[in-house]
């Protein structure tokens, strides 16, 4: 199999917190395929990390070991400068539970590439055909879902970026995490490859909205079972 380590796709990560009850979360849309594997990284109570671009599979368990240890998201930052050399090529974003965020954009990143800071929000993207306007997109959408539950307002913030960009975001894959302190059910679901080929007109994030839609009415039910099992 050949595989094209150059392929300039599109990606969009929205990390959010509620500083209610220390609830993180991520929401993830990618052009790749199987992005849940490679880039969302969430801890209860400790942060929730996304590495993406030239992904290290290394960045986002390092990333938690240092939040772990007591490092701020800055320091953080600072200490993947110094491990991982190639970090000019990478998109990092770090939320921790107290609400610090830390995010980088290397200046090799492909096609248009940045990232936007708000409060309790930050999102990355890389490859997006418009830019800026696209995080204002996904602001609006995560803002006009306030009281909904965050996994619920992660979707749609993605959403908010698929309706404005269309077929210039092809999206083979997406992930939602969602960990709540004090939960014994948390929100980990992810679509690999869309049911149906893009080109047919399948979308990663469709189908994720799908699944999340089948997921949610059982959570409760899972999280009973895990505590009490107890036959059908």
């Amino acid at each position: 199999m050949n595989i094209d380590l150059t392929h300039k796709g599109t990606m969009l990560s929205v990390l959010a917190r509620d500083p209610a009850d220390g609830t993180l979360g991520i929401a993830l849309a990618s052009s790749s395929i199987a992005i849940g594997a490679r880039c969302p990284h969430v801890e209860t109570g400790r942060a929730a990390v996304a590495s993406q671009g030239f992904t290290n599979l290394k960045v986002g368990p390092l990333a938690l070991d240092l939040v772990r240890c007591g490092l701020t998201a800055a320091e953080v930052l600072e200490a993947l400068r110094q491990h991982d050399r190639w970090l000019d090529y990478r998109q990092i974003g770090i939320l921790t539970a107290d609400g610090q965020i830390g995010a980088h954009t290397g200046a090799q990143a492909t096609g248009w590439a940045g990232h936007r800071v708000g409060q309790d929000l930050l999102l990355l993207g890389n490859g997006l055909s418009r830019g800026e306007a696209t995080f204002d997109a996904v602001v609006t959408a995560h803002r006009e879902s306030g009281g909904l539950p965050m996994a619920d307002r992660l979707l749609r913030a993605l959403e908010g970026a698929k309706a404005l960009l269309g077929d210039a975001f092809p999206i083979n894959s997406a992930s939602l995490l969602v960990r709540s302190p004090g939960a014994e059910s948390q929100i980990d679901l992810r679509v690999d490859l869309p049911s149906s080929p893009i080109d047919e007109g399948g979308s990663g994030l469709a189908d994720l909205r799908r699944l999340y839609a089948e997921y949610l009415p059982l959570v409760d039910i899972y999280a009973a079972r895990s505590v009490a099992p107890r036959p059908f």
